[in-house]
C-alpha cells in the first residue's frame, strides 16, 4: 500500500524521527480528539495526521459514492483506521455526512466500472473487511414508500456476513426492511442462514422494522440476542417482539421499547416481567398499551424515564434524575410523592396548567437544571401588561425560581412576543440577568433538516461573566443508541 516517506531534521523531536510505518501504527491507536491535539503540536505532526487519520475514523454517508468505496477497498492502510460506519437514506439529514475526499484518486477510483452496483457492493464488503478496529455499524433505510435497503437481498447478506465475522464490532443498528427474506425456523433450524443471526458479543443492539416481530423470525432473534447476553448494555426493540420476556441480560442499562405496527394489551405483561428481571436498567422508554402493574421495588437503579403517569406513579426509585411523562402537567407532577424531588434534574412538561402549580413545582424540585414547557400554554398568557409588553411573565416570575436552571426548552416565550425579533432579543437578555446559570434556550427558527428547533447558546465572558452575548446554533445531530432519543439534549 502507498505510504508517505518524509525525512525530518535531526533536531526534530524523537517521536517524529521514528520510521513512517511505526508512526502510522502509533497514530492509528489515537481517537479523534487526540488526533486534533497531535495535529496542533507542529506543522510536521499535522502532516502526519491530516488527512491520513482525521478523515478515516468515522464514515457517515447518505449517498452511493462508488468512487469512495473503491478508494476504501484499495487503500487498506487508510481504511483499517475507521471505527464507525453509518449508512442512511438520502433524505435523512439528521446528521452531517463525513466521508474521505482528499486522497481519492481520480484515475484509479473514479472508474465507470465502480458504478455497477455489483462492483460497488463488492467494494463495500472489501472495505469493511479492512476495518480491523470497526466497533459501530448503523444502517438506516426508513424510506416512504418502504423498500428494501439493497436491490438484491444477496447484497444485504454479503454486507452483514462481513460484519458478523468482525470480532471488534460492539454496536449494531438496523432500521428499515431488513431481514424480510430470512428463512423461517423450519428451513433454518440452526439460525445461521441469515447473517444477522450469527452476531455475538455485542454491547448495543437497535432493531427497527417489521421483520423483527414476524413469528418466523422470533426464535432466530432470541438466539441472536442470547449470544450477546453477557455483554449487552443497550437494547432498542419493537414492543411486539414476544420473545423479550424469555431473555435475561445481566448488564443491561438502557432499554427503548416502541410500538412498531400495533399490538394488543397482552404484550404489556411480557414487558413488565422483563423489567422485573432487569433491576440494573438506568434508562427506560416505554409507553404501555393499557393498565399495568409494576412493582414499586422494580428498577431501583432507574435514572432517566419516558413513560406514562400510571407507571411513574407506581415506582419508588430514589435515583430518578430525568422525567418525560406523557401528558404530564405541573399539578400532576407535584402530587407524585413517590419521586425523589431533590434528585430530579430534568423535566419535560406536556401541559402547563397555571402559575401557582408551577411555583409549587419550583419549590419541590430545587435542583432542576433542565426544563421543557409546551409551546401552547392554554389560557395563560406569558405577556405582562401592555406597558411591560416586552417583559415575559415566565422570565419575571417563574424561571428565577429555579436557581440552578441551565437549559430552557419550548416555544411559548417566542409566541408570547409574537415572534418580534427586537422583543425576542430583549427577552433573551432579561433571562440572562434573571437566571445566572442559564446557558441554552430554544430559538424560534426550526431546522428542517434535523427536525428540531435551533438553539440559543448563551456565552458569558470576563472575570465575573459580566460580558454576555449569544449565538444561534443548529440542533445537535441524532445519536444512535440513546434510549431517550435525544429528549434531554
Amino acid at each position: 500500500m502507498p505510504a508517505i516517506v518524509k525525512t525530518y531534521p535531526l533536531k526534530s523531536p524523537a517521536f517524529l524521527r521514528l520510521p513512517q510505518e511505526l508512526l502510522d501504527e502509533i497514530i492509528s491507536d489515537l481517537e479523534h480528539c487526540d488526533l486534533v491535539s497531535l495535529a496542533l503540536v507542529s506543522r510536521a505532526s499535522s502532516g502526519l495526521v491530516i488527512p491520513r487519520h482525521t478523515e478515516y475514523r468515522v464514515l457517515r454517508t447518505r449517498h452511493l459514492l462508488p468512487a469512495m468505496w473503491a478508494h476504501l477497498a484499495r487503500r487498506a492502510d487508510l481504511t483499517r483506521n475507521i471505527r464507525e460506519v453509518h449508512l442512511c437514506e438520502r433524505l435523512n439529514k439528521s446528521t452531517s455526512d463525513r466521508v474521505p475526499k482528499s486522497l481519492i484518486s481520480r484515475s484509479k477510483d473514479e472508474q465507470i466500472t465502480h458504478v455497477v452496483e455489483e462492483r460497488r457492493i463488492r467494494n463495500i464488503c472489501t472495505a469493511l473487511g479492512h476495518m480491523r478496529r470497526l466497533h459501530t455499524f448503523t444502517w438506516s433505510w426508513e424510506v416512504d414508500p418502504p423498500s428494501l435497503p439493497t436491490i438484491d437481498t444477496g447484497h444485504e447478506d454479503a454486507i452483514l456476513d462481513v460484519l458478523s465475522r468482525k470480532k471488534s464490532l460492539r454496536h449494531i443498528a438496523l432500521a428499515g426492511m431488513f431481514g424480510t427474506h430470512a428463512p423461517g425456523i423450519g428451513l433454518d433450524q440452526d439460525s445461521t442462514l441469515y447473517p444477522l443471526w450469527r452476531f455475538s458479543n455485542l454491547t448495543s443492539i437497535s432493531l427497527r422494522g417489521d421483520s423483527w416481530i414476524r413469528p418466523t423470525n422470533i426464535p432466530h432473534l432470541k438466539r441472536m440476542l442470547s449470544r450477546s447476553a453477557a455483554s449487552l448494555e443497550f437494547l432498542e426493540m419493537p414492543m411486539e417482539f414476544t420473545g423479550l420476556a424469555d431473555l435475561k441480560f445481566p448488564y443491561l442499562r438502557s432499554l427503548n421499547l416502541f410500538l412498531q405496527s400495533g399490538g394488543m394489551r397482552s404484550i404489556d405483561p411480557c414487558v413488565v416481567r422483563f423489567l422485573s428481571d432487569h433491576p440494573g436498567i438506568e434508562d427506560l422508554s416505554w409507553l404501555p398499551l393499557g393498565p399495568v402493574y409494576v412493582s414499586p421495588k422494580a428498577l431501583p437503579a432507574l435514572k432517566r424515564l419516558r413513560t406514562n403517569i400510571q407507571v411513574v406513579g407506581m415506582l419508588e426509585s430514589r435515583t430518578i434524575e430525568s422525567l418525560d411523562i406523557y401528558q404530564l402537567d405541573p399539578a400532576t407532577l407535584v402530587e407524585l410523592k413517590n419521586l425523589p424531588f431533590e434528585n430530579v434534574r430534568k423535566i419535560k412538561l406536556h401541559a402547563f396548567g397555571d402559575l401557582p402549580s408551577m411555583y409549587e413545582l419550583a419549590e419541590l424540585f430545587p435542583n432542576l437544571v433542565w426544563l421543557s414547557m409546551p409551546s401552547r400554554y392554554g389560557h395563560f398568557s406569558l405577556v405582562c401588561s401592555p406597558r411591560l409588553s416586552c417583559l415575559v411573565n415566565a422570565a419575571h416570575y417563574l424561571l428565577p425560581r429555579f436557581p440552578k436552571l441551565e437549559v430552557f426548552r419550548g416555544q411559548g416565550l417566542w409566541a408570547s412576543v409574537t415572534l418580534n425579533m427586537q422583543r425576542m432579543h430583549g427577552v433573551i437578555m432579561q433571562l440572562v440577568q434573571l437566571c445566572p446559570n442559564l446557558r441554552e434556550l430554544d430559538h424560534s427558527g426550526h431546522n428542517q433538516a434535523r427536525q428540531d428547533w435551533n438553539r440559543i447558546t448563551i456565552i458569558r465572558e470576563g472575570p465575573e461573566g459580566e460580558n454576555v452575548r449569544y449565538r444561534i446554533d443548529r440542533p445537535p445531530a441524532r445519536r444512535w443508541f440513546d434510549a431517550l432519543e435525544g429528549v434531554f439534549d
